[in-house]
């Protein structure tokens, strides 16, 4: 393929050169346009004199026209001042906390958001001020869930405070669908157990007084367990699935908002009409109780507790705790608090030393110094310590969902908790390395390094670098060896004429 006629190149490489020209100032346009054309006017006629006017040299003169795209912007804008901004703007305090604040808000508009709620909101239900959960003590062996179910019943006609009551005995199970088996949490419950929390299914429907006898089979799935199991198939009611090597029938779907109150139950059964095998230690028993509308729920508590613990229907050293919904929040935000200090000792001791090369180099001048120097690497701390939580819940979300786990909550909130710990690791040694590197005056970042000495004789001369304000607030003595001639990391505040040669004020405060 031969290459195009001359005229027909110098067309179409003034056209380019033409459409870049539209970057430029009107009273510019004219003379740069010329500039170019002569220059592309010269380049093709000498390569059609010489003869080496090819395919290839013709490509290359059309990618040199395209350069001046390029070259038109760095005539539109000042090529120092662009490349000083793009030098001095990232290293400035306000650029760091916008990208912090940037980095907040893409992971808040991010999946994790709804997910992270959904793990510490509480759940909904008809009147949470009204419900109290029974449960066995650590000082009771056992006790049988059809024990329970037949004492339980009998509450509400022995006492006023309660106007309804239900039972459940949860335990581990395994379900195994159409995506594989999984190990998670089953409950039978009594039929009422759904009515009594006010809950609705979000497809099908929940358990009835008659489903005892007539539906032995029939199972309410979770949320979770319906997204990873059947993906979310709107006709899973009337589908079967295996539970502890039973088929049971899938009758409705709970919806994504509705929590058990004790544990993360996956999937719900019916107490059975026949006779269920004992599973000492294995299957435990509670009950929710609905407390009148006219009794105070602390009074009610109380009395209860008593009440359920002089039982003569159960068997003797049987004693159960009472709780509310606001004692279960309380519990699993201390249970979190818990885990997170244990994770944070040793990580605060293992940064012990930075925080202390943070105090012993930080600013020695006045007090507005110090106030804004701690002000921002707290702001700018905090900022990426939420980041990171947010990033460690998406992260246990995928993980757990690719693992087709229907206890997502549980699974979810130990892997959070030990990404979470590994991004606040990494955060606190960013922000402490970048806080260091900072003006104590300005906050901007030192930009001048000088080296003492020689890198290549280090073991020979006593080397250390400094880190100079390029405004002249200060330079940052940083010791390379423990013998060098730095001997520790400190801040040196520089006089007035130390800035008329480093730096411009003006330009640091606009910046800054």
């Amino acid at each position: 393929m031969d290459p195009h006629p001359p005229d027909k190149l110098l067309w179409w490489c003034n056209l380019i050169v033409r459409l870049a020209s539209s970057i430029l100032p009107r009273r510019r346009r004219l003379d740069w346009r010329r500039e170019w054309e002569a220059e592309i006017w010269h380049w093709c006629h000498f390569l059609v004199e010489s003869g080496r006017l090819t395919l290839r040299t013709e490509q290359e003169l059309i990618n040199h026209c395209w350069g001046a795209f390029a070259d038109a912007l760095w005539h539109r804008f000042n090529r120092v001042v662009v490349l000083r901004l793009a030098d001095e703007i990232p290293r400035t305090p306000r650029f760091c906390l916008l990208v912090c604040v940037a980095l907040l808000t893409a992971s808040l508009f991010g999946r994790p958001t709804a997910f992270f709620f959904d793990m510490i909101a509480p759940a909904a239900y008809a009147d949470p001020g009204r419900l109290l959960t029974v449960s066995l003590t650590e000082q009771t062996y056992w006790l049988r869930p059809e024990a329970l179910r037949e004492s339980a019943a009998l509450w509400p006609t022995q006492t006023q405070m309660i106007d309804s009551s239900a039972v459940y005995a949860w335990r581990p199970s395994m379900v195994r669908g159409p995506e594989g088996s999984e190990n998670l949490l089953s409950a039978r419950v009594t039929p009422n157990l759904f009515a009594l929390l006010g809950a609705r299914p979000s497809l099908g429907r929940i358990f009835q007084e008659s489903d005892p006898s007539q539906c032995e089979n029939c199972v309410v799935l979770s949320n979770m367990l319906w997204r990873s199991q059947f993906h979310r198939d709107e006709h899973v009611v009337g589908r079967s699935l295996l539970l502890n090597g039973r088929t049971v029938t899938v009758i409705g779907v709970m919806p994504r908002e509705f929590r058990f109150p004790l544990r993360d139950i996956s999937v719900y059964t019916l107490f059975a009409a026949g006779a269920h095998p004992p599973l000492p230690r294995f299957e435990w028993p509670g009950a929710l109780l609905l407390v009148a509308s006219d009794v105070e729920l602390g009074t009610a508590k109380r009395k209860l507790e008593d009440f359920v613990n002089r039982t003569d229907s159960l068997p003797a050293g049987t004693r159960f705790r009472i709780s509310s919904l606001k004692d279960l929040e309380k519990q699993a935000l201390q249970s979190w608090a818990g885990l997170l200090l244990l994770g944070f000792a040793p990580l605060l001791a293992i940064k012990c030393g930075q925080f202390a090369r943070l105090r012993s180099a930080g600013p020695r001048a006045a007090m507005r110094d110090h106030f804004r120097w701690y002000l921002f690497f707290a702001v700018k701390t905090v900022l990426l310590l939420v980041v990171a939580l947010l990033t460690s819940v998406e992260v246990a979300h995928v993980v757990v969902t690719r693992n087709s786990s229907a206890n997502t909550y549980t699974l979810a909130t130990a892997v959070a908790i030990w990404v979470f710990l590994f991004g606040a690791h990494m955060t606190l040694t960013w922000a402490i390395r970048d806080q260091l590197g900072r003006c104590r005056v300005c906050l901007r970042g030192l930009g001048v390094r000088v080296n003492l000495a020689n890198a290549g004789r280090i073991l020979i001369d006593l080397a250390g670098d400094e880190l100079v304000c390029d405004e002249g607030h200060g330079v940052l003595h940083v010791p390379v060896m423990e013998s060098g001639c730095v001997d520790s990391e400190r801040w040196t505040y520089l006089d007035e004429s130390w800035r008329v040669l480093l730096g411009n004020r003006e330009t640091s405060i606009q910046l800054s």
